[in-house]
């Protein structure tokens, strides 16, 4: 939880620096009190920093996320916890990059009253001196919250939520994000429509802004103002152009990769699949389209793993063309008059066998037997009805019908029987008596 820490407060940071250089150089020519000292804005700036900072950590280090935190550094399993508790951090888990980036743009709203409201009231009342007008003031409280924490905001969003995207597998090790429910969900389409509009409606109101009071101003100056005013003018739009250019190319970086990164893991699962490989999963971060994407395609792969460990189960009492024709569905479930042929097997002497050896020894020797005669009665297409003590009972000709069913199990016997000499001479040489 450090990087994200770390994150937010170099993003939070950053964000105020370039706010600051934008009203303090940028910004166009307005003539300094000589009453006010040149530190005061600086100094003024640190305050309301440490102020904000202090509210920031009152709003984001709460007792209750201990527990969140525990569980995303990997020092808590959320299976430590109760049902109830489970659900509910698994709520907070999804939509934390969310109540972190709205928590920042509260205290950058904070911010922008304390620098485009308070700080003109309290230097007029320090230093004696006038307030600036209305719409000095909205200007610079619009801009805060709009171009520093609007922007800033939205950066600060698709960062960590792609940072905690890596530890949401750790609340949802199963997956099902979407179980969750009434929590905040933003679609591919939205993100999208998100990062488009904040491109255009953010930098948009400030420009007109800045517009109007140049024009205000202009009205009001002599020459060489005016002359000062259009070149702080053109420096002034040149800075929010490189700002919004360079806040595209951010956002348009970080919501590629927020598509274009389960992507590529859907992709490298589905060709784990392809090369049989029905252990791979695909890492589910987010409960948007792409989430149930990905739930998808895991949920079809452990179907695929259980049809494959039936057909497996199944294969070690039959044969393919059996196997496949039972899970297949088409065999009546109310039954079928049928001519077949059935083979009944068992051990000559088999009470004498359990009585001079240990209950462990024989069982031994029986799946070693069950494990030849097996294969002999799947060569021949039969399949095994039952296995009861040392008995053997197969049937040939169903459920998959065979005109040479009679044939078929007597190949099976005579295959059994040369099966059956092979075990015993190494249960000859294993000394095991019968």
């Amino acid at each position: 939880m450090k990087k994200i820490g770390i994150l937010l407060g170099v993003g939070n940071m950053l964000g105020a620096s370039s706010t600051f250089i934008y009203f303090r150089i940028i910004q166009p020519f307005v003539k300094q009190n000589p009453v006010i000292p040149d530190y005061y804005d600086l100094l003024f700036f640190f305050a309301g920093m440490a102020t904000l900072s202090l509210l920031a950590f009152v709003l984001l280090k709460r007792k209750s996320s201990r527990s969140l935190y525990e569980v995303a550094d990997g020092s808590r399993d959320i299976s430590e916890f109760d049902p109830f508790m489970i659900y509910h951090l698994q709520r907070r888990a999804i939509q934390y990059p969310m109540v972190v980036t709205m928590a920042s743009f509260l205290i950058w709203i904070v911010g922008g009253f304390i620098f485009g409201f308070l700080e003109p009231l309290i230097t007029a009342k320090i230093f004696n001196v006038a307030t600036q007008d209305l719409v000095f003031c909205f200007r610079r409280f619009l801009g805060i919250i709009l171009l520093g924490g609007g922007v800033t905001c939205m950066v600060l969003f698709f960062v960590l939520e792609n940072v905690w995207r890596s530890h949401i597998p750790k609340f949802f090790p199963e997956g099902h994000l979407n179980r969750v429910k009434h929590v905040f969900k933003i679609s591919v389409r939205k993100r999208f429509l998100v990062v488009m509009l904040g491109i255009i409606l953010i930098p948009f109101p400030i420009i007109a802004t800045t517009i109007v009071s140049n024009i205000q101003q202009l009205s009001l100056a002599d020459a060489v103002t005016r002359s000062q005013l259009i070149s702080s003018l053109y420096w002034e739009l040149f800075f929010l152009s490189m700002d919004s250019l360079t806040i595209a190319l951010i956002l348009a970086y970080f919501l590629a990769k927020s598509i274009s990164t389960p992507l590529l893991q859907i992709k490298k699962t589905i060709k784990a699949v392809e090369n049989n490989d029905l252990d791979a999963r695909v890492e589910i971060v987010s409960n948007d389209e792409l989430g149930d994407v990905a739930q998808g395609i895991n949920d079809m792969i452990r179907s695929l793993n259980e049809s494959q460990r039936v057909k497996k189960s199944f294969g070690r009492y039959m044969g393919k063309e059996i196997r496949d024709e039972i899970m297949s569905g088409k065999i009546s479930l109310e039954g079928e008059m049928k001519r077949v042929t059935l083979l009944f097997s068992d051990l000559r002497n088999f009470t004498g066998l359990v009585e001079k050896n240990h209950p462990r020894q024989v069982v031994k020797i029986l799946n070693q037997y069950f494990n030849e005669m097996t294969p002999a009665v799947k060569e021949h297409r039969g399949l095994i009805l039952q296995y009861v003590g040392d008995e053997i009972e197969a049937v040939f000709g169903a459920p998959v019908g065979f005109d040479d069913h009679p044939e078929m199990a007597v190949q099976a016997a005579l295959e059994m029987r040369k099966r059956l000499i092979k075990l015993n001479i190494i249960l000859e040489q294993r000394k095991y008596s019968g």
